[in-house]
């Protein structure tokens, strides 16, 4: 107890520390940038002459502008700013020439640094007295939809205050109490003013009604899609960082049933995929585990045991009200964010109107030939005058899917045929109570469960070659049946309170995954044939082979004979890993003024205890029965008689339940290898605490067009693991360690707004990215039978990145946007796979497989650019006014410094893992009347997945192009027929090692498409 309170002291010590010193730079950084440090040159001293005539007072006071340093201030309700200036020239400096200017404008001009502020001249004998303060409280919807408008712009007229709408399209302003104008804008709609009475010290309640510049242009209707588009680009164009946002509208655009298949639409993001379905995010070039993923603003643990980033093939698309990709983080974000940090925000009730969604389709996987099914429904309300909200929302997809696949390892050949069901259950909830306009409570739950039922039946054709480990030709035929369920559950509880002189905001929240395999059996045969040949020459993408002289495509060929396969061994085993994350964080803002502009000073701190541990259960059995057995007496199941359409032909395999009757019968008959049992079970079982202390303060000041927001963030991470060693599989040696680490994280972003709809943005940041538990810990996982293994790295580090980003934007008032930027990042300790053949590890008996284990590379740049166009070209004439385009494009190279593969004394260049050089993506769509249609391509480039044991080894996924189609018929305002295509040209996953033509892998999933209903009420 006593060394935990002098620990938690330490760091208490250490981040008090990092805060001051952060807030002592903030101070430093914002008296540079706005020059507040009394040294403005008097406006007499600065030497000016200037000669117009009859021009107006805005056109001199630009001048003015570019010709000093100084800006002028104004309200432009209160100064007549097309007032007509004359200057003769004759004065000779600058408050000379203010003064010809004040007498015939009739204003004062007083100078505070570098800004001059104008009042009309009666205004500016008042006598001066402190100005009583309020708070404008409200929400901005479409008058004629009713629905809420996130990221509007929301200024008091005439001066720099403003601020924007949150995602349920509520905002708060800090004004001056009396009669205040604030004009409200939003893409696609038309601006919208109006005068709010503040009441001092108090609150005045708005709902701020917009209208859209065009609810229907003759046959072109305004879908909800396009309501989707307008929300997230003006969130987009509001935001304070770099960000793209996907809403829910328009992630019903695409055909993409799960999280990370919608993200495979935004600019420099491109998905891993695992039979056929997007499954890992990839942002910016970068490997997952460079990538934050959370839930409203929260980390979510992740189910596997492996590793920490997130699978999201498992959260439903339809779960979420939209999906933020920030690739710049800010210092109130997680800083564990290199490539950028993904925010799922669920859905909360927004009007006293109950709202009812619900959709059902069915659908035909072409691989499987079996259906598959998806439903959702969605319940909303707010009651007792709009103070309390409650949001249900439920969905659940089904799909019986399939692969058929081929791989190599040197001569032998391997043929797999895939047989799955996958289900996701998605559940969430949302109630939120506000007491009145200042204080709110929220409390939020998500549930996501994901089975899969996983049926394998292998192939493995190992000749004995020259250089081959095997005396005999051999054929191993093996069958595995395995049933995988990952669970996430979350559950945030928090408050929002505004008060006069700051806002407050605090969550408490406990999440936890759960990846639990109830029950893993594989069952292996062995049989051995005269004569064995593969051959990967004659044609790359389809190797072939014979035995005793028969080609792979004769029906008489002796390896679909099952009785000459004898029983090898069986494995049967479950596994159970677990993810908790306890969260307690707040943030607090106080609103500043600096000179006439507004500014806003956060700070805040989060805690976060981390529990995460592996079990698993093996159990091999071998048999030692009096007579053999042979495959044909358990043999069974489903038989695909056109496996890569026809190329090869196979036959029964061992059927699960027809060999576990068997076994249960004749127990007596197998023997378990207990010794082997324990030493596996040992070696790959761990447990592992993670605790995170986390402080930052940030500032943001809005100049005219300009925002600067900078800050600092620090964060501590403490791990502590224990595991086991296993030593020749006799000896198991208990172990324990840990590491500490901790880092200190400037941000600095930019917003210029060169007109009201383009803006440029810049930043530079700091981020890193904290090793998989799996990777640090040093147990191991090996596989004797399958040849290969894994081994952790205690020695591993954290990696550290400086990130640099230029974004332009221009916004279309048609509802579109067209941006280009580059970006370069610069990483240290950078993290990536080694692959390499060896005998020594735990439990070898001379036998070489091949090891994997993460390696630190020494560093690493990326640079890239992206450009991203997307439009409602409703300006063509005629029928042409439907179509509209979505397309972007990234490309990014890399240069990564590992030590050298041949020698250990120089080093070697290499293209970062998990690298495209080319990502996009292009979707044509056409809306006429009640009928929409939408093609779109994906394209993913190739990258490097693992680092072997010299450059010929190298394993990468080659590029991938995917076409989908949708299509929708709005057959009444609440209902609406889809039809959706996957896959049309049934685009592979494929592997090769070193040269481009050396595939080790080829996998097929053909096509699927999925119809139905949505009713919106």
């Amino acid at each position: 107890m006593h060394k935990n309170l002098q620990t938690f002291i330490s760091k208490l010590r250490k981040l008090s520390l990092y805060t001051l010193s952060g807030i002592l730079l903030q101070c430093l950084l914002f008296n540079f940038l706005l020059a507040k440090d009394g040294t403005a040159q008097n406006i007499y001293d600065v030497k000016l002459r200037l000669e117009v005539k009859d021009k107006t007072l805005k056109d001199v006071f630009s001048t003015i502008e570019e010709k000093t340093e100084f800006t002028f201030t104004y309200s432009s309700k209160k100064v007549d700013l097309a007032k007509k200036i004359t200057l003769d020239g004759q004065q000779t400096n600058l408050g000379q020439i203010l003064e010809s200017i004040s007498r015939q404008a009739n204003i004062a001009v007083q100078q505070v640094d570098n800004l001059l502020m104008v009042k009309a001249q009666e205004t500016a004998v008042v006598k001066k007295q402190a100005a009583a303060n309020g708070v404008i409280r409200g929400r901005v919807v479409d008058e004629v939809l009713k629905s809420v408008l996130p990221g509007a712009t929301i200024f008091q007229k005439g001066t720099n205050n403003g601020t924007t709408s949150d995602v349920n399209g509520e905002f708060f302003l800090r004004v001056p109490a009396g009669d205040v104008e604030i004009e409200v804008s939003y893409i696609g709609f038309r601006k919208y003013s109006e005068v709010v009475t503040v009441p001092e010290n108090g609150v005045a309640q708005v709902e701020l009604k917009m209208i859209s510049d065009a609810t229907e242009l003759q046959d072109i209707v305004i879908t909800g899609v396009l309501q989707g588009q307008q929300k997230a680009l003006n969130q987009q164009k509001t935001a304070d960082n770099i960000k793209n946002i996907v809403s829910a509208d328009q992630i019903g655009r695409f055909p993409d049933p799960n999280v990370a298949e919608a993200l495979q639409r935004v600019p420099a993001v491109n998905i891993e995929r695992d039979q056929g379905e997007g499954r890992y995010v990839l942002v910016r070039g970068l490997a997952p585990q460079f990538t934050n993923i959370s839930i409203n603003g929260e980390q979510i643990p992740s189910p596997e045991a492996s590793v920490r980033y997130v699978a999201l093939d498992a959260v439903p698309a339809d779960q979420l009200a939209s999906i933020e990709v920030s690739k710049a983080i800010t210092p109130d974000m997680d800083g564990d964010a290199i490539g950028g940090s993904v925010n799922l925000i669920t859905r909360t009730a927004q009007t006293e109107n109950i709202s009812v969604n619900a959709s059902g389709l069915m659908g035909y996987n072409n691989i499987s030939g079996k259906a598959n099914l998806q439903g959702s429904l969605e319940l909303s309300k707010r009651f007792l005058n709009n103070k309390l909200g409650i949001m249900l929302n439920s969905s659940y997809y089904e799909t019986e899917r399939g692969s058929d696949n081929w791989e190599r390892d040197e001569h032998q050949l391997e043929l797999r045929d895939y047989e799955l069901t996958r289900t996701r259950l998605g559940l969430s909830s949302t109630i939120d109570y506000k007491f009145n306009e200042k204080n709110e409570v929220y409390f939020r739950t998500l549930y996501n469960r994901f089975t899969d039922r996983e049926q394998r039946r292998r192939y493995i054709f190992a000749p004995n070659a020259e250089d081959s480990p095997f005396e005999d030709n051999e054929i191993e035929r093996l069958t595995k049946d395995r049933l995988e369920k990952q669970i996430v559950t979350s559950f945030n509880l928090g408050a929002k309170h505004t008060l006069s002189k700051f806002s407050l905001d605090y969550e408490v929240s406990y999440s936890e995954a759960i990846q639990d395999t109830p029950y893993d059996i594989e069952i292996g045969s062995v049989g051995e044939v005269d004569q064995l040949s593969t051959d990967f020459t004659t044609n790359a993408k389809f190797p072939t082979f014979t035995v005793d002289d028969l080609p792979n495509t004769s029906p008489q060929n002796i390896y679909l004979d099952n009785s000459i396969y004898e029983f090898d061994e069986a494995t049967m085993g479950n596994t159970y890993a677990k993810d908790v994350n306890k969260t307690a964080k707040f943030n607090i803002g106080i609103p500043y003024k600096a000179g006439t502009s507004d500014g806003l000073f956060k700070f805040g701190g989060k805690v976060r205890l981390k529990e995460k541990s592996y079990r698993i259960t093996e159990n091999v059995f071998s048999y030692t029965g009096s007579d053999d057995i042979t495959l044909d007496q358990y043999a069974g199941g489903t038989v695909d008689d056109n496996f890569l359409d026809g190329r090869y032909k196979l036959s029964a395999n061992a059927d699960p339940e027809k060999f576990v009757k068997f076994f249960n019968a004749n127990r007596n008959d197998f023997e378990l290898s207990i010794e082997d049992k324990l030493a596996t079970e040992a070696a790959e079982s761990f447990t592992a605490k993670e605790d995170v202390y986390a402080g930052y303060i940030m500032s943001k000041l809005q100049l005219s067009k300009l925002m600067i927001l900078g800050g600092l963030r620090y964060e501590h991470t403490s791990v502590d693991y224990t595991s086991s060693n296993v030593i020749n599989e006799s000896e198991i040696i208990p172990e324990e360690g840990g590491t500490d680490y901790s880092f200190l994280l400037p941000q600095l972003h930019i917003r210029y707004n060169i007109t009201d709809n383009m803006n440029l943005r810049a930043a530079i940041t700091r981020s890193y990215a904290r090793p998989n538990f799996s990777d640090i810990i040093p147990a191991q996982e090996i596989n004797i039978n399958e040849g290969e293994g894994t081994i952790g790295n205690a020695k591993l580090k954290p990696v550290a990145a400086t990130n640099v980003d230029i974004l332009a934007e221009k916004y279309f008032g048609s509802v579109g946007i067209l941006s280009g930027g580059i970006f370069y990042k610069r990483l240290t300790d950078f993290i990536f796979n080694r692959r390499f053949e060896s005998d020594q590890y735990p439990g070898s008996e001379g036998q070489v497989i091949d090891i994997t284990q993460a390696r630190n590379g020494e560093s690493a740049s990326l640079f890239g650019f992206e450009v991203a166009y997307q439009q409602n070209l409703t300006f063509l004439p005629g029928a042409l006014k439907g179509l509209s385009i979505y397309a972007n494009y990234t490309l990014t190279t890399s240069n990564a410094k590992i030590q050298s593969r041949d020698d250990n004394t120089s080093d070697e260049e290499i293209r970062l893992p998990g690298q495209s050089k080319h990502v996009g993506n292009i979707s044509l769509g056409y809306d006429l009347g009640r009928f929409n249609f939408r093609v779109a391509a994906n394209f993913n480039g190739e990258y490097i997945s693992e680092i072997g044991g010299s450059a010929d080894e190298d394993l990468y996924v080659k590029d991938r192009v995917q076409l989908d189609a949708t299509t929708t018929f709005t057959i009444s305002p609440k209902l609406r027929f889809f039809a959706e295509f996957l896959n049309i040209t049934n685009q592979p996953f494929q592997v090769y090692q070193g040269e481009e033509n050396r595939y080790i892998q080829r996998e097929f999933y053909s096509w699927w498409t999925r119809a139905g209903l949505k009713l919106d009420l």
